[in-house]
């Protein structure tokens, strides 16, 4: 009686189910694709604190998912903090502002005219304020909308982030067996992996925080209101590379121009160009290159990239994404190079 995998002659059969298995894969990965994010972020954090896993595990003798959890829950504040500490400035600032509307419309009016002044003619009017107030009532639902896809996508990522760290030490051995890398490929794999993921996950915050204590003294220096404010926005802000932190010091330094004396904006414009943008590529060259030897270029096409697939969290996945390509890339040099030279 014939066999039935006769069917399938040679090396036929596994190829056919090597792409049953990367078809039922690509059919996984595209219906679970709101939560990449979820993934990408538990994969980092794991990263980060696989060799803490460890110690806790090894040296301390702690039940693995005692330490997972007290991991998660320094990730947790690492993420809630900040983000807390930037929204109760948000509010403090919305409430002060919405406190004194009469001052408010005041104000914005004494602006118009003085843009309309400037350019002598018509720019802007009140209309433009009353637009754009019911353009931002139009987008509540979706902002919230928004915030609950993101606190699904936060609880995803712990979720897989407490068994990722359960498992530290099983899943090397595991995904060593699949990779088409020798041992000493794997090794260089594992560390360069190592390297970028802190130089993207820690060099961007820490840019971040020192790009806002820059700019706020120089806020400060010039009288800008609120400079606490004003240097956290240029610090998120400060994330993008080249053009991020002017997004908001030449706006700043352009309202001080037509609300306050002239030589305040002029020096905050200075001050931007000056200062905080050379200080933006110090940062990033001491930072960056603390942890790993990232070039600036990987930087910009990795959050132009990761702002479009990923969104916010982007700024940080698309330079990984970027790093990740060029580090196989190396790898299969040195590895099937050698093989083809001997």
């Amino acid at each position: 009686m014939p066999d039935s995998s006769s069917l399938y002659p040679g090396k036929s059969r596994q190829i056919v189910v090597i792409g049953m298995i990367l078809g039922i894969m690509a059919f996984l990965l595209y219906s679970l694709n709101e939560f990449i994010v979820s993934f990408l972020g538990a994969l980092i954090f794991y990263v980060l604190f696989r060799k803490f896993m460890k110690r806790l595990v090894m040296v301390y003798r702690w039940k693995r998912w005692m330490a997972a959890t007290l991991i998660i829950f320094i990730s947790f504040l690492l993420i809630i903090i900040p983000l807390f500490g930037l929204v109760y400035l948000l509010i403090g600032q919305l409430q002060t502002t919405l406190s004194n509307p009469q001052d408010l419309m005041q104000g914005f009016n004494a602006l118009l005219l003085k843009i309309n002044r400037f350019f002598d003619r018509p720019v802007f009017s009140s209309d433009t304020l009353v637009e754009y107030i019911r353009g931002l009532a139009d987008s509540v639902p979706a902002i919230l909308n928004m915030s609950i896809l993101a606190l699904g996508s936060l609880l995803m990522m712990y979720f897989l982030l407490y068994y990722l760290l359960v498992n530290t030490g099983h899943i090397e051995p595991a995904l060593s067996r699949y990779l088409p890398f020798t041992r000493e490929g794997i090794q260089m794999l594992t560390q360069e992996l190592d390297d970028m993921t802190k130089a993207n996950a820690i060099a961007v915050p820490m840019i971040a925080l020192a790009q806002g204590i820059v700019s706020t003294f120089g806020y400060w220096l010039f009288g800008m209101k609120d400079p606490l404010f004003w240097g956290v926005l240029t610090g998120c802000s400060g994330i993008l590379p080249v053009v991020g932190a002017a997004l908001i010091w030449m706006p700043a330094g352009f309202i001080m121009l037509v609300t306050a004396e002239s030589w305040q904006g002029l020096g905050i414009l200075l001050y931007g160009t000056l200062i905080i943008s050379l200080m933006d590529n110090f940062f990033r060259l001491i930072f960056a290159r603390w942890f790993a030897n990232v070039h600036p270029v990987i930087t910009i096409l990795g959050v132009i990239i990761g702002l479009q697939w990923f969104g916010l969290p982007g700024l940080v996945f698309g330079p990984l994404l970027i790093a990740y390509f060029f580090l196989l890339v190396k790898i299969y040099q040195k590895e099937f190079a050698v093989e083809k030279q001997a």
